[in-house]
Parts: C-alpha cells; structure tokens; sequence
C-alpha cells in the first residue's frame, strides 16, 4: 500500500463508482426492483375509482406499459417519488405508459386529493374500500412496504416489481424497452 500513490487510489476508487453507475444505467437489476416470482405472468386485474370520480381497470389498459405504484400520503419515501412518477407519466403518456398511484391510506377521498393537489401529482390517484385494497393487495402477493410498484407490459404482464422509493431513471431503464 506505501508504492500507491494517493491519486492512483483516487482513480481506482473513481474506475469502480463508474463501473456502478454503468452497470445501473444499462438496466442492470439493483436490490429491489429484479423481476419478481411472478414476472411474465398476467398482473391480477381491479377495478378502482380514481379521485376525479374515473373508474381504471387494469386489464382495460392493454396496449400501453402501466406502472401501479401502491403508496400512502404519511409515507416519506413515497413523497420523494412523486416528482418522479409525475415526470414520467407527463413525459411518456402520449407514448401508451401511464402511472397508476394506489392510496393505501385509510383517510378520506377528500384529504388524499388536497394531499394530490398540493405535490402537484399528474397521474391518476386510485383509492377503494379498504377491503377491496386488502384484496388488491393481496393479489399482488401482499404489499409489505410502500411505496412498493409493478411495472405491467402492453400484454398486461409482470416485468419487475420495486420496492421502496425509485428515482426517475431506474424506472426509465426498464420502461423504455417496453415502449
């Protein structure tokens, strides 16, 4: 270790933080976000109502990359995503991707939209009783974390699941491919 020069261990260490952020950037899986147990198979359908009174059904979204993002208003993590979530559904909508946010919360419609209103949240904010949301939930093998999120392909299948809070290009890694 004496012959290495203080630069020279700069540079190594510099080579390996590039190699990361290579490795990142070309979509390779980080902890968290690998396809899931259930990867290619058919996401399970529901059918919930979004704060502007919408109804979404999952499954009449084929042809477009959906990403359900199972979150709470109490949830810090899930606030630091939100601009991104908000970006990428603005950014890609007229490409067929849209983001579904599925409040977990149990409060009122009412406070989750002021909640929407005031992060500025583009995407459509879907809530439900909260047995319906349990059943969701469950469906989705049990969310134990939020924000937890599923990427769902144009054939309305699986293709990775994310949990914790994402930033805007590790979802575009795998989102691109699917457009």
């Amino acid at each position: 270790m004496k012959n290495i020069k203080p630069l020279s261990l700069l540079g190594l260490s510099l080579i390996v933080v590039l190699g990361l952020i290579v490795s990142l950037s070309v979509g390779a899986p980080a902890p968290g976000n690998s396809p899931p147990e259930n990867a290619y198979q058919p996401a399970p359908d529901f059918t919930l109502t979004s704060l502007d009174g919408e109804r979404y059904t999952l499954s009449k979204l084929r042809g477009k990359v959906v990403l359900v993002n199972f979150w709470a208003t109490w949830c810090a993590p899930c606030r630091q995503e939100i601009p991104d979530l908000s970006r990428l559904h603005t950014r890609y909508k007229d490409r067929d991707f849209m983001v579904l946010g599925i409040s977990l919360d149990e409060i009122s419609p009412e406070k989750i939209q002021k909640f929407a209103r005031n992060y500025k949240i583009s995407y459509p904010v879907l809530h439900g009783p909260r047995s319906e949301l349990g059943k969701i939930s469950k469906s989705y093998g049990g969310i134990q974390a939020v924000p937890t999120s599923f990427l769902i392909d144009k054939q309305g299948n699986i293709r990775a699941k994310y949990i914790g809070a994402r930033r805007e290009l590790i979802f575009l890694a795998d989102i691109i491919p699917l457009l």
